[in-house]
């Protein structure tokens, strides 16, 4: 039996007809839903409604035909079968029917073959159907590799083509009747040449490798580089798997191919990105790590050394701040250049970031190839940089470790190199330096100093030392220069040519100058209410804090909190913030100028000492350094120069002091060249505010 349950359509005008098909179909164990009608109305409505498994006709009726029901049946494109069943009709008429699109007719009389015509006709129905879906499959199947946006090719059991698709054709540029007999792999890059003849003489090779690899395995899949038919490159991801038959033999294959080119262009951007620096294209610090590793690594099998020389240019940040940035990135392109004239193929030039470059030195022996090499890469650095027509002349500081001496692993040997670098700075520029344990013991000491630094003030580690500048016309004490200190924990002190520096590098200055102005507006009028009403102090102010937005704010919010007068209050600047006076810089001094404080010039003499910077802004006072005022005993041209000082201050309506003052001969010399105000040990070491106090008490400098 084909099927126990059926969903029968009958076209009779008589019931008891269809009840007698009903009995011989229950009979052979079939459970029926029927349904009747008479008319093309109710037919329709009914084919409409339902889906059938078969339907049943008589040949004719009052109102309704077995040829009307069969021209409904095809108007609907119905593929079930139907039957006619009824009494006699003529041979004719019935070849007439089945020609119609009838599948059987049978006599109403003689049910017999009733139940072997429908399993029949069922069975040939269901089996229409199957090839139908099959078909339209197939149909399906075949134009979604028409219109597949990969490469479809399909190759007989020998890897010989026989289909591809248009999409081959698009991305490879072979038509298809160019592609087919070819053996599978024939666009592969050849290892010789990808153009002209060469290319061809390979493609057989080449594919007959990858034909190698597939009887092997079965399959393969994989990134394959091909040869577009005008001799470009593309790239394709390559999926080959095999088709069998019923016996599981393999009979075709089918490969899959992806265009990959753009995700693979895109792959090498980011992987660019990632190891190489976009304004010189050298490798950038994460190339460089890995490489020293690898290095490392070899020399570490081989027993041969290796040498990082870390190279820095001198004053960069010079070129940036008053060039440009633009200008800046040419001066970096071109030492790229010239760094990359300096080393062989087996030697690695990279640069981690502004203007430090790192040169890998494998297998180098002794401490002479390292000189050479560095000899060879300053010499680079003595023609000027032509940039827009102008010469800009750049040296370089380099610093050296070794591999295995100086350390094993790539981190500590990069930092070491860094930290022979700045100590070449250090010791002057233009120069080479080779660590040693000394650098990193100075390294070890730098880092306990900013450590201690921070949070200073809060474990009241600070103190102000005042040493009084003396008037030398009257030997009065008229202000005080007020220095910080830094006493630790345990009792000794770190002074300030040590911590300063580390404060300016770390931004702690900005805390540490908070602190100094609080103390020395608090102490000043203490001295003001206590001992002389007109005491003035001079305090040192870092380039660090002019550049704070709210710094004169600050001043002037002590000195109010304090109730100071403006002249009360001398800021001493070096002559080095005057050279970059931009923006907040520039808008502090002007700020503080109009609010009336003094500004003083301090250790005049040791920069670019220009009177330009001396004429911008209202500077009350000069001091001289005291390197000149040691040696104007002895050196007649200090002496000469340290008149000529003084004497142009007065010109500029200056007042100048003498610091560093020790001997009664410097003081005389600096008398009769009228000096206004001496200070130095001649009178006073710095003293703190108690012991201040005391001296103006017992010198009478005192309201």
């Amino acid at each position: 039996m084909y099927q126990q349950f059926l969903n029968i359509l009958f076209v009779e005008d008589s019931e008891d007809d269809v009840e007698l098909t009903l009995s011989e179909l229950r009979r052979a164990g079939y459970e029926v839903n029927a349904y009747r009608v008479e008319t093309a109305v109710d037919m329709q409505a009914a084919v409409d409604a339902d889906t059938w498994d078969l339907i049943i006709s008589d040949y004719k009726m009052p109102e309704f035909s077995a040829e009307r029901s069969l021209q409904l049946y095809n108007d609907n494109n119905l593929d079930i079968p139907f039957i006619i069943i009824s009494g006699v009709v003529e041979a004719e008429d019935v070849v007439y029917l089945l020609k119609k699109g009838a599948h059987d007719f049978l006599n109403k009389w003689s049910l017999a073959r009733l139940i072997p015509a429908i399993e029949r006709e069922l069975k040939e129905a269901n089996a229409r159907v199957a090839q139908r879906q099959a078909e339209q499959k197939v149909s399906i199947l075949s134009l979604a590799v028409e219109q597949s946006p990969v490469s479809v090719i399909i190759t007989d059991a020998d890897g010989i083509i026989e289909y591809v698709n248009p999409k081959f054709e698009y991305t490879s540029g072979y038509l298809a009747e160019e592609a087919i007999g070819r053996q599978l792999g024939f666009t592969l890059l050849s290892n010789a040449s990808h153009a002209g003849k060469a290319a061809k003489a390979e493609e057989k090779t080449e594919g007959q490798v990858l034909w190698a690899h597939i009887r092997q395995q079965g399959r393969w899949g994989g990134e394959q580089c091909s040869v577009h038919k005008d001799g470009m490159l593309y790239w394709e991801y390559v999926n080959i798997s095999p088709l069998a038959n019923e016996e599981q033999e393999v009979i075709r294959f089918v490969s899959v191919q992806e265009d990959i080119t753009v995700r693979r262009s895109y792959e090498e951007q980011l992987k660019n990105q990632a190891y190489y620096d976009e304004l010189t294209g050298l490798p950038n610090r994460t190339l460089i790590m890995e490489t020293i590793s690898h290095a490392i690594a070899s020399s570490y099998n081989t027993s041969l050394p290796l040498a990082l020389l870390c190279i820095d240019l001198d004053h960069f940040k010079n070129v940036n701040d008053t060039l440009g940035h633009s200008i800046g990135d040419e001066l970096l392109v071109q030492a790229a250049s010239r760094l990359a004239g300096t080393i062989s193929s087996v030697q690695l030039l990279g640069r981690t970031g502004g203007d430090e470059f790192f040169v890998l030195l494998p297998e180098i022996e002794g401490e002479q190839a390292i000189q050479a090499m560095v000899d060879n890469i300053m010499q680079m650095f003595v023609e000027p940089f032509i940039i827009n027509e102008y010469p800009h002349y750049i040296t370089v500081s380099i610093g050296a470790a070794n591999y295995p001496e100086h350390s094993t692993d790539s981190h500590t040997l990069l930092k070491n190199a860094e930290l022979a670098m700045y100590q070449a700075k250090k010791a002057g520029r233009n120069q080479c330096q080779l660590f040693s344990e000394a650098i990193n013991i100075q390294l070890n000491e730098r880092v306990a100093i900013e450590s201690g630094l921070r949070g200073v003030a809060a474990r009241n580690e600070l103190e102000l030392l005042y040493q009084p500048i003396i008037d030398s016309n009257t030997n009065e004490v008229v202000k005080c220069e007020a220095l910080l200190r830094w006493k630790t924990s345990d009792g000794g002190y770190v002074m300030p040519d040590v911590f300063i520096p580390i404060a300016e590098d770390t931004g702690l200055i900005k805390q540490l100058g908070e602190w100094v102005i609080q103390q020395a507006c608090k102490d000043l009028k203490y001295l003001q209410q206590h001992i002389n009403a007109n005491m003035k102090f001079a305090i040192n102010i870092s380039p660090n804090q002019l550049k704070e937005t709210s710094f004169s704010q600050v001043i002037a919010a002590k000195m109010e909190e304090y109730q100071l007068s403006p002249e009360a209050l001398e800021l001493e600047i070096t002559e080095s913030v005057l050279i970059n006076d931009l923006g907040e810089t520039k808008a502090n001094l002007e700020a503080l100028c109009d609010k009336g404080i003094r500004l003083s010039i301090d250790d005049f003499g040791t920069g670019y000492s220009s009177l330009g910077y001396l004429q911008k802004y209202p500077f009350s006072t000069l001091k001289i350094d005291r390197s000149f005022v040691s040696q104007i005993e002895i050196n007649n041209n200090n002496s000469k120069l340290t008149e000529t000082i003084i004497t142009m201050a007065h010109n500029l309506d200056m007042k100048v002091v003498a610091e560093g003052v020790e001997t009664e001969g410097q003081q005389q010399f600096l008398k009769r060249c009228q000096c206004d105000f001496i200070q130095g040990y001649l009178y006073s070491r710095p003293v703190k505010l108690e012991l201040l106090v005391e001296k103006l008490r017992t010198t009478g400098n005192n309201d």
